[in-house]
């Protein structure tokens, strides 16, 4: 992979980067590296005291805290254009003060309760994650990923990462690769984490995916979804659960982008849009048509 290139806000594809780092730490905890029951401080002692460094890892990967930052009232809307301006110098409001780094926005998340207890799609949980994973292996992001999935797919381009003021990753948005290589890491998974019969990712690892832990709601909607929509999918890992019964799951990214694999059916599908708003409430149907084209071709219906 190439090195990471720096935000300056003209835009990137969010390229389902939260479901890369899942794959990651899963890996990791895998090869006994990483603790899931840990709690972040543990690897990561600045957080200690914070929302993220309180929570377990594996509340992390299941978007299973409860935060405010900077004593502010929690409006998922507000905390998006916070996160953004900390990244991205261009879309810092006139007189911002705020954190210029991620590690700094992190310091400034309080718990508002108790972690493991609910669902919020929260960024803050999967940079907490990439800082413990840094910590972990020594490896920036970028590097890691290369070195556990990129370089071994077949790989015909590099990916790039935007960075912040610290040159370090943003880890749960501005990840870009082209369609091709997202569809090979799809396949890589459709295949249990094979390709060309040398395994990648361990075939546990990926059958995992799917089953997601107790003591989370095996049953969520997506982020802007209304309350009155069916709770139909689960999220696990960071990656999130049709529970249809061909095993099929997606990575979904802000602006359009998504993959789609589902082993039952041997499809996957990779979908790159670039909607200005955040598409939370129409990626549900999108997974169902790809559904539709799967069990079409399959000559199931």
């Amino acid at each position: 992979m190439e090195e990471p290139r720096p935000c300056d806000g003209r835009g990137s594809s969010h390229l389902s980067a939260k479901s890369y780092v899942g794959l990651l730490a899963a890996v990791l905890a895998h090869d006994g590296l990483l603790d899931r029951s840990a709690r972040t401080a543990a690897h990561v002692p600045e957080l200690a005291g914070t929302a993220f460094g309180e929570a377990r890892i594996e509340d992390l990967l299941h978007m299973g805290t409860q935060v405010g930052y900077a004593g502010r009232p929690y409006d998922k809307a507000l905390e998006a254009q916070r996160y953004h301006a900390v990244i991205a110098p261009r879309l810092r409001p006139f007189g911002y003060n705020g954190p210029t780094t991620i590690r700094e926005h992190l310091l400034t998340a309080r718990a508002t309760g108790q972690p493991g207890t609910g669902f919020r799609y929260e960024n803050g949980n999967v940079e907490a994650l990439a800082e413990v994973l840094r910590r972990v292996t020594g490896s920036s992001t970028s590097a890691l990923l290369s070195e556990v999935v990129w370089s071994r797919i077949g790989a015909e381009e590099d990916a790039y990462y935007i960075v912040d003021d610290d040159g370090v990753e943003a880890a749960c948005g501005g990840f870009s690769a082209t369609a091709r290589d997202v569809a090979r890491v799809g396949e890589m998974l459709r295949c249990g984490g094979a390709v060309g019969g040398r395994q990648v990712v361990p075939e546990q690892v990926v059958r995992s995916i799917t089953c997601a832990p107790d003591g989370y709601p095996r049953r969520v909607r997506f982020p802007a979804a209304p309350s009155t929509s069916p709770a139909t999918l689960s999220y696990h890992d960071l990656w999130w659960i049709l529970n249809d019964p061909y095993d099929s799951y997606m990575a979904s990214g802000i602006h359009g982008q998504r993959l789609f694999v589902s082993p039952g059916l041997d499809l996957v599908v990779v979908h790159f849009g670039s909607q200005v708003v955040s598409p939370s409430v129409p990626a549900a149907p999108l997974a169902q048509a790809f559904l539709r084209i799967g069990t079409h071709l399959a000559g199931l219906g």
